[in-house]
This record gives structure tokens, C-alpha cells and sequence, in this order.
């Protein structure tokens, strides 16, 4: 009887779970000082260069306009021109009065002032026309700088990119103690699991030979 429960409980031993022991066994004694060494030397360098990304410029999800940029072409490029055109304007207002007086026409006159009146007129479209060129300007300028707010944007976002890919790859070739905890025990369950249901297997294996042991006793003795 001892020889039948051996074979009913050896069968499957090594079959089943052998190969996950000597796995066990080979990941024990497998020699892997210089590769740690290695690694754990590059997740330090990870370590501490992960440590340098609280001092690094976070990823910008938004650009800035170049409504400033705008602001500032509009106002330079009309003050420019009125700038230039103030002091001619006020020439030109002195020069005309003047001929008109040598003309005979006195100061409050109609004549006198719609002359001044057209003269105004004149100047104001030129006044217009600065204006209009200022809005280019600033249509140019914010163009500039939306464009630079881009390209400042996309070169910080690339480089903390970057950055991070680098700690990734230094980190690439290492298993946390959690993974390897989690694959130690993964092996240890499964052995465990095939022990538990081949120790079960040979249960129902003892009992039924021990029930046709005795079933076939029962009928000897009848």
C-alpha cells in the first residue's frame, strides 16, 4: 500500500512544479553583483537628476498673445509719426495764415478759415494714414511675438521632455523591490498552488483505490 500512495502522490512533482523550483533556485544564485552595481550607479544619477526637476520650468499647456507686443508696435509707430509731423504741421499752419494775411484776407474771415479748415483736413488724413500704419505694425509685431512665445514654449516643453526621457532610460534596465517581490511571489504561488492541487489529485487518487480496496474485499468475503 505505502508503494501504490508514493506513486500516487510522486507523479507531477517534478512535471508540474520543477521547473518554476529550479527557476527559484537559478534566480537565487544567479550572480548579478556587477549589474547591480552598475544599475543601482545609474538610478543615483536618475535620483538625483529627478531631484533637479522641481528647478526646472514646468511644461506651459498655454502661449502668451502678442497683444503686448502689439500694444507697444501701435503706440511707437504713431508717436513716430507725430513726432515727425507736429512740427511741420505747425509750419505749415504759420506759412498759410501768413499768406492768407498777405492776401488780403483777414484772420476769422470765411475765406480764412476754410482755408485752415482744408489745410486741417490734409493733415488729418495724413494723421489717418499714420494711424493705419500703426495697426500694421502692431498686426506684425503681434505675429512676432506670438510666434517667439511659441518656439520659447515648444523648447521648454522639449527639453523637460528630454530631461525626463533620460531618467527613464537610466532607470530602463532596473526592477524596483516591489517587482521583484511581486515576481518572487508570483513563482512561489504558482508552485504552491500546483503542490496544493497535486496533493489533492493524490487524495482522491488514496481513495479510490482504498474504495475499490474495499469494495473488492466486501465481495471476497460474501
Amino acid at each position: 500500500m505505502s508503494k501504490s500512495i508514493g506513486r500516487m502522490f510522486s507523479p507531477g512533482s517534478t512535471s508540474n512544479y520543477g521547473y518554476e523550483n529550479n527557476y527559484l533556485n537559478y534566480l537565487r544564485n544567479y550572480n548579478t553583483y556587477d549589474y547591480d552595481q552598475t544599475a543601482n550607479n545609474m538610478v543615483a544619477t536618475a535620483y538625483g537628476m529627478s531631484n533637479n526637476l522641481n528647478t526646472m520650468p514646468e511644461y506651459q499647456f498655454g502661449v502668451e498673445s502678442g497683444d503686448a507686443a502689439r500694444q507697444r508696435a501701435e503706440n511707437a509707430t504713431y508717436q513716430a509719426y507725430v513726432d515727425k509731423l507736429t512740427p511741420v504741421y505747425q509750419q505749415q499752419n504759420i506759412d498759410l495764415s501768413n499768406q492768407l494775411v498777405n492776401q488780403g484776407i483777414p484772420v476769422g474771415s470765411e475765406a480764412y478759415i476754410r482755408a485752415m479748415q482744408n489745410l486741417q483736413n490734409n493733415q488729418n488724413a495724413a494723421l489717418n494714414q499714420a494711424a493705419y500704419q500703426s495697426v500694421l505694425s502692431g498686426q506684425d509685431a503681434y505675429s512676432q511675438a506670438f510666434a517667439d512665445n511659441l518656439r520659447a514654449a515648444q523648447f521648454n516643453n522639449n527639453a523637460r521632455q528630454s530631461y525626463i526621457d533620460q531618467i527613464r532610460t537610466l532607470l530602463g534596465n532596473s526592477v524596483s523591490g516591489y517587482d521583484n517581490m511581486t515576481n518572487l511571489y508570483n513563482i512561489q504561488n504558482g508552485v504552491q498552488a500546483r503542490k496544493s492541487a497535486d496533493m489533492q489529485q493524490g487524495l482522491n487518487n488514496f481513495n479510490t483505490v482504498l474504495n475499490s480496496s474495499l469494495s473488492a474485499l466486501g465481495k471476497s468475503l460474501i
